[in-house]
Parts: C-alpha cells; structure tokens; sequence
C-alpha cells in the first residue's frame, strides 16, 4: 500500500509540473467555472422566486448542494476524466500493451496517474458556494458532522471513480467509445439540486439506483444537521460494491484483452 501510494503522489507532481506550463489555461477555466456556477445559482433563483421551500429545502440550503455538485464535478474533471480518456485511447491505439508491461497493478497505473489541476477551478468555485450558503443559513457544523461529512465526500469520490471506471473498461470490448464518461457526467447533473426537490420517480432513482444523492444531498444534510443517517450506509455500500465490481471487470478485461502486437 505505501508503494502506490508514493507512486500515485508521484504521479501527482508530475501532473502538476506538466499543468504548470500552462498556467494561463488557469483563468480561462477559473471564468467558465464561475459563469457555470453562475448558471446553477440562476436557476436556483429562477425556482425559488416562485415558493420559499422546494421539497423541504430553502433557497440557502439549496446553495449548500449546488457547491457540493461542483466539488464533485471538479474531482470528475480533475483525476478521473483525464485517466479514463487515456484507458480508452490506450486500448484503441493498442499502448495499452506498454501499461502491461509495468511492474504494478495495470488498473492502478491506468486509472489513477494523470491529472488536470487546472480543473481545480470548479472545486475552488464550489467551496465559494458551500461557504456562503453555510454562513447565509447560519450552520456552523460541529467535528462529528464534519469529519462524517469527510466520511461522505470519500465515499462519493471512491462511487464516482469505480462508476467511471467501469465505463472506460468497456472499451476492451467496444474499443472505440468516445466520450462514454459523459454518461456518468450526465447523471451527475442531477445533482446539481437538492434530491427533495425531485417528483417521483426521479427522486427514488437519483437516491437508490443512480445514488447521486449520495454525493451532494447526503454530504450536505451532514452539514446543515439534518442527516438521514440509513443513507450514509447505504451510499458506502454502492461505492464499495461498485469498486469491487470495477477491479473484477477489469481483470476479466485483461483475459480477454488481444495485445496490439498479437
């Protein structure tokens, strides 16, 4: 375990240093991220014009999700997109044969070596949102919320992953899926609100199904005090079944996998 993990904060740095020779990319990314955020905190506003309280949620409380879902979109776009792009390009182009050849877990080396930290910007435009709703609602989360609430962005980083993960597998049978992580970043989108606000059966589907209430909702009722606690255990059960399930379909993968030079 020590070894991948100085071989991932190594991977890190590499990224970092290669993101550093662009460092103008950075404004550009930080304005898109703010004029999205803009985008979502409109059409919030746009909602809650009409009735104070939406599926139980204020217009404060609201804000509290939407910076969440940008937390999570801006860990979407930062270390897994990149690393699922490249397993998809790696299998097309057959370089996947060089990742073979490395002394390490191929799925560990695949998934989790590149990263975009230029895409900071949506996690840094998401704390701004997650702040000011907590200070307009006037929440101030004790440690036990706040380490449960840690507990929960895990949980909701480790489904992300093995979610997107088990899409870019599929390429070792369909080889040429262009852009499938924008399945999942699809999905994702409907938890730009909070999951109350939904009508059946979307809300039942985006809370047990598809559990992107897990991501954002969950974490932030851990936040605001007004935690559903059989969600907490739920949601780490998907995400663990979810990896365990991404690791066997990629070994099953690799047994099936025919090497570019075969």
């Amino acid at each position: 375990m020590r070894r991948y993990l100085a071989l991932i904060d190594l991977f890190i740095k590499n990224s970092l240093q290669v993101e550093m020779e662009y460092r103008i990319n950075f404004v550009g990314l930080l304005f898109m991220s703010i004029m999205d955020a803009a985008w979502s905190v409109g059409g919030a506003v746009l909602f809650y014009n009409h009735r104070p309280v939406i599926g139980g949620w204020t217009f404060n409380e609201a804000l509290v999700v939407i910076g969440l879902y940008f937390l999570a979109g801006g860990f979407v776009d930062m270390a897994v997109r990149p690393n699922i792009d490249a397993v998809v390009e790696h299998i097309r182009t057959g370089s996947m044969d060089f990742v073979l050849t490395k002394p390490l877990d191929s799925q560990v080396y695949a998934t989790l070596r590149e990263y975009r930290f230029q895409k900071v910007t949506g996690i840094l435009v998401g704390v701004v949102i997650l702040a000011y709703g907590l200070i307009r609602v006037g929440a101030t989360p004790d440690l036990g919320q706040c380490l449960l609430f840690i507990f929960l962005c895990a949980g909701g980083c480790i489904l992300l992953y093995s979610a997107m993960t088990i899409l870019g597998t599929l390429s070792f049978w369909l080889v040429d899926i262009s852009n499938i992580d924008e399945f999942i970043v699809g999905f994702l989108e409907a938890g730009r609100y909070p999951a109350d606000a939904f009508p059946e059966p979307v809300r039942g589907i985006i809370t047990f199904i598809v559990p992107i209430a897990f991501i954002t909702t969950v974490p932030a009722e851990v936040l605001l005090g007004r935690l559903t606690p059989q969600f907490v255990l739920y949601g780490w059960v998907v995400a663990a079944v979810l990896l365990a399930f991404s690791v066997s379909l990629w070994r099953v993968a690799l047994r099936h996998y025919s090497s570019a030079s075969s």
